[in-house]
């Protein structure tokens, strides 16, 4: 595998993270946020998706699956309803309560990451030239 192909997967990686961290605060924030403004801490306190007026996509059902950070912290009825344990209540408003990520930092952000990765593979290829024959001397390089 060539240098520039690394390159291409590493920004790919690192665009998937970006959107997934913009997902994570805008629309599971969101049902967090929501239980968090209505004070549902126990199973008594619990809403439907309807009461906290989200729409629960299949997206939002895959992060409720059993054993994910996001169905530790929502907990669901039998009956469907959702609340966030008392004692998890203030982890989640650490980890889900930041102010939402804007979709144009998300699309300036990888067309930046684009443009970077696009000009080390075709314009200046040799600074990565550069780089790749430093780290072979410094970790010995494949002969």
């Amino acid at each position: 595998m060539d240098i520039n192909t690394i390159l291409w997967m590493f920004m790919l990686g690192i665009c998937a993270a970006i959107v997934s961290v913009y997902y994570n605060n805008r629309f599971l924030g969101r049902i967090i946020r929501k239980l968090i403004e209505i004070d549902a801490t126990n199973a008594e306190s619990a809403l439907s998706p309807k009461e906290l007026g989200v729409k629960i996509t299949p997206f939002v059902k895959y992060a409720l699956r059993p054993g994910t950070s996001f169905s530790q912290t929502v907990l669901t009825t039998e009956d469907g309803k959702y609340y966030i344990a008392d004692n998890k209540v203030d982890m989640a408003k650490a980890k889900y309560s930041g102010k939402d990520s804007s979709l144009l930092f998300v699309i300036i952000s990888i067309l930046l990451l684009l443009l970077v990765t696009f000009a080390l593979t075709t314009v200046f290829p040799d600074i990565v030239d550069s780089f790749v024959a430093t780290l072979s001397e410094i970790f010995g390089g494949r002969d």
